[in-house]
């Protein structure tokens, strides 16, 4: 359950920011809730931010964060290819250069919004000081990427590792389903050693060897005692 204080100052926070901070010069598609607005501009996510070691952090704009959905991640491009997220991306600065994008989530049990990751990409926080006004900001999880969709145009702001150089068909993009892709780290499996197959081997026809000899002297004895 909500404690009533840690609410009302959400809360508080959120009149202020939505009556004394000047409207955005741009948008892109998604809402940013009051109590996000608030959290990012009221000082919440800088103390957060300094909770983690990056002091003096500044936060810039606030994205809402689309994803690809899975059907999409699966190959199938028949339908939407994104779907909303319960995300807002806010470039961060620190001494006026960029460091990272922090992603700011609500939590479902407290509804409260609060820091959940911060991705430590300067070029990223640099390319999302601005996105499209009708564009969907989509993090792409899988290669690191970040796209700015307009109708079936997908614009990298942030390439990552995805290869894209610039604006290309959503349907055309080759997408990376991070669930399915190793553990950053993991070591390949081990080939089978030369030496094991073949020992392997020698045991199976061992084996083989003294079953067909088994078998052809039951056979001369069968044929004695007829």
């Amino acid at each position: 359950m909500r404690s009533a204080p840690r609410w009302l100052a959400v809360t508080a926070l959120a009149v202020v920011a939505a009556l004394g901070a000047p409207a955005a010069a741009s948008a892109s598609v998604g809402s940013v809730p009051p109590e996000v607005r608030a959290y990012v501009t009221g000082g919440g996510l800088a103390a957060d931010l300094a909770a983690d070691e990056l002091d003096g952090a500044e936060p810039g704009p606030i994205w809402r964060v689309f994803r690809w959905t899975d059907a999409r991640l699966a190959g199938d491009t028949a339908g939407r290819p994104t779907r909303m997220a319960n995300e807002w991306a806010v470039p961060v600065t620190a001494s006026g250069d960029p460091v990272g994008v922090a992603i700011v989530s609500i939590d479902l049990d407290t509804e409260l919004p609060g820091l959940v990751e911060l991705v430590p990409d300067a070029a990223a926080a640099a390319a999302l000081a601005v996105v499209p006004d009708a564009a969907e900001l989509v993090r792409d999880t899988g290669s690191g990427a970040w796209f700015a969709l307009e109708g079936d145009t997908a614009t990298p702001l942030a390439a990552g590792s995805s290869g894209v150089a610039g604006p290309t068909p959503v349907d055309a993009l080759v997408l990376v389903d991070p669930a399915a892709s190793s553990e950053p780290g993991a070591e390949p499996a081990p080939a089978p050693d030369a030496t094991d197959a073949l020992g392997l081997a020698l045991a199976l026809l061992a084996v083989l060897g003294t079953s067909v000899l088994t078998l052809a002297l039951i056979a001369r004895e069968t044929r004695r005692e007829l």
